[in-house]
């Protein structure tokens, strides 16, 4: 318990606090910018157990906002979730953390199922935090939500059946802003902030306090502002008890910002065979535990184990289509 001796001197945690965290199971969806902020605070604080969840792999463009990562990370292609498990590992040594390399989705999260005390959202889009909306909301778990872009940036802890849930908040989700931040980029000095925020309103659910406020913040204009916000009597989702629909589509996606078409196998891709494939028309390809890419016809190739595959280069669905049709018989 040394290494918290700081922490446990501050009145609200004290020891009996410090072994709660050191108890608590905590699921980190999204190892981006905020998530490798929350994670290392996390880890640092003694949390018991993290849970990391991303889908995506470390990129040069990464490492002006997401901690964890290095420059050889990136040259790797190294998927995030291990990598930042790796680094973590090396913070703290004590405490059990475990990793996940795909999307965060009712099939995925199956084995967490009444193993998690607490969930922070990290994530870059509002697909995946109305899955989390329902998701926590059915396993009766609080989480944080949390979103930033430009200067701008809003958190809100969310406890199922006592506070306003994210559809309380926004019943209608916003038609386009899949990943905002990388249409007007995101302040880096910010990230930290909201991070800091975020599990400091974690903390504060683990040790048993509630809230029921949304805060808003812009570190250009040094600004911070909070809301009591009221849980909407008549939501659909959380008082209601309807399912929200969420898709999870097989069909090609346009990666919004990113210049990249998403295809969804039905299955997951055996590298072995694939290099094969690639060898066979001599084509040079880099692999490691979870990405394999290559360079096909001017077009980048990134695919993953468990059946994403993104064909970077092109916004046009149909020329992406084409390529992938190279390698690739299931849509």
């Amino acid at each position: 318990m040394e290494r918290y001796d700081r922490q446990m001197r501050v009145a609200q945690i004290g020891k009996t606090g410090q072994e709660t965290l050191q108890a608590s199971t905590v699921l980190i969806v999204g190892i981006g910018a905020i998530g490798t902020y929350a994670a290392e605070i996390a880890a640092r604080m003694g949390i018991g157990r993290l849970i990391l969840v991303d889908r995506d792999f470390v990129e040069l463009s990464n490492l002006q906002r997401q901690t964890l990562f290095t420059e050889q990370d990136a040259m790797q292609k190294e998927a995030k979730a291990w990598a930042a498990a790796k680094a973590l590992r090396a913070i703290n040594r004590d405490i059990q953390i475990d990793f996940l390399v795909d999307d965060a989705n009712p099939q995925s999260l199956l084995p967490f199922a009444g193993n998690v005390d607490a969930v922070l959202d990290c994530t870059d889009n509002f697909a995946t935090r109305r899955f989390l909306n329902q998701w926590c909301l059915d396993q009766r778990v609080p989480w944080v939500f949390a979103s930033c872009a430009g200067t701008f940036a809003n958190v809100m802890p969310i406890i199922p059946g006592e506070t306003a849930c994210l559809h309380c908040l926004m019943e209608k989700m916003p038609l386009f802003n899949e990943t905002s931040c990388d249409i007007i980029g995101v302040h880096g000095a910010l990230i930290p902030m909201l991070a800091g925020l975020q599990v400091s309103l974690l903390t504060k659910l683990l040790l048993g306090e509630r809230s029921a406020k949304y805060y808003q913040m812009d570190n250009w204009e040094m600004a911070f502002q909070a809301f009591g916000v009221k849980r909407n009597p008549d939501c659909a989702v959380c008082v209601r008890g309807e399912t929200a629909e969420i898709l999870f589509s097989k069909q090609p996606v346009l990666l919004c910002g990113r210049d990249t078409v998403q295809f969804q196998i039905g299955s997951a891709i055996d590298f072995r065979e694939l290099e094969m494939v690639l060898q066979n028309q001599d084509i040079i390809f880099q692999t490691n535990r979870f990405v394999l890419t290559f360079c096909f016809q001017g077009y980048d190739f990134t695919v993953f184990q468990n059946g994403r595959v993104l064909v970077h280069g092109t916004d046009d669905l149909m020329i992406a289509k084409k390529q992938y049709q190279h390698f690739f018989n299931e849509i």
